[in-house]
């Protein structure tokens, strides 16, 4: 629903006043932007966020009373008595375990890849109007054309969601863990490194798979505004892709910080957000390139409008399989719990 309500205030303030522009109303986060202060200042906005809450609150509180404890409005079912073959391997079981959330993940990295390409037609017009804009989409993107350093700065944000994906789906493992299901699970002949190498490799492929959808938005929405579908698909989902080597380094440090402290693995959205504010803040900053170059994001090249150099993909690569391998060989050593 965030996605949906962050899309729908991207595509109304991208129409500029045109057909589409009544999306932004349909969002409570354009509500809080058409709220306008210091600048012709609307009052009533507001009310609509408190009408809403109030109104959803109401309902919250109907429907509560209408269900069962621990259950939801519609009675639960027993399941099959015996598992399908497709779910005898660890893998399968983390596969069903996450795909409901990599499928809503997809949806909306889909949504935000139109978002982000149905509005670069009109970039240049909106940075000439602003010295200071055009030099922040400079500093995040490159100093090529403005159109490729915005795509270059809005697929580096849309790494770092994808990132956050897989920092997600690695914590599953220690979930799972606290949970005190993995404790079970371990008792019949699942191996340790499969189990969390199961959650882990969901987690990578399903940055991919963000990247990837993210990309094939971009490109449709960028292709057709531009009449050029066909080259602006290929080189958007390669950018996209592009950045998929430093998208999984913050879910290995997931895995290592699981099998070396796993109280503290939650600290992997602290690491991530350093990368955040390293790669968004940094550069507005003036933050000295040697700090810039902890963040793995820095590292990957600025598509697209460059040409491809293949070191910064085997290195990160390489460091992520490490750094995954070093935290799955603790997991195998530490107690469970």
């Amino acid at each position: 629903m965030l996605g949906i309500a962050f899309v729908l205030r991207a595509v109304g303030d991208a129409a500029h006043g045109g057909r589409l522009s009544f999306l932004s109303w349909l969002s409570p986060i354009g509500w809080a932007q058409q709220v306008r202060p210091y600048a012709g200042e609307r009052w009533w906005v507001p009310a609509l966020g408190v009408g809403l809450g109030v109104a959803l609150a109401g309902v919250a509180y109907a429907l509560v009373a209408r269900r069962d404890i621990g259950a939801g409005l519609v009675p639960p079912r027993l399941g099959p008595a015996t598992a399908p073959p497709s779910l005898r391997t660890s893998l399968a079981l983390a596969w069903r375990q996450q795909r409901g959330s990599l499928l809503g993940w997809s949806v909306g990295m889909f949504l935000l890849g139109l978002a982000y390409g149905g509005s670069a037609k009109g970039v240049g017009t909106l940075i000439d109007t602003s010295a200071q804009l055009r030099d922040v989409i400079e500093r995040m993107g490159g100093s090529r054309g403005l159109t490729n350093a915005y795509f270059v700065a809005t697929l580096g944000i849309c790494a770092l969601i994808a990132s956050a994906y897989a920092v997600q789906a690695a914590l599953r493992a220690r979930s799972e863990e606290t949970a005190q299901r993995a404790e079970v699970l371990l008792a019949t002949p699942v191996r340790r490194f499969a189990f969390a190498g199961s959650h882990a490799l969901l987690g990578a492929a399903g940055a991919a798979v963000l990247l990837l959808v993210t990309g094939i938005g971009a490109g449709l929405a960028y292709g057709v505004a531009i009449h050029d579908v066909g080259g602006q698909l290929g080189s958007l989902v390669g950018a996209a892709l592009a950045q998929w080597p430093a998208a999984v380094v913050p879910a290995a440090i997931t895995l290592a910080l699981f099998g070396f402290v796993p109280r503290f693995t939650t600290a992997a959205w602290a690491v991530l957000g350093a990368f955040v504010l390293l790669g968004q803040v940094g550069p507005l900053l003036h933050v000295g390139q040697p700090v810039m170059d902890l963040s793995p994001f820095s590292h990957t090249p600025k598509l697209p409008g460059v040409d491809i150099t293949f070191v910064p993909f085997v290195s990160l690569t390489v460091i992520a399989l490490a750094v995954a391998a070093f935290g799955l060989a603790a997991f195998r050593r530490r107690d469970i719990g």
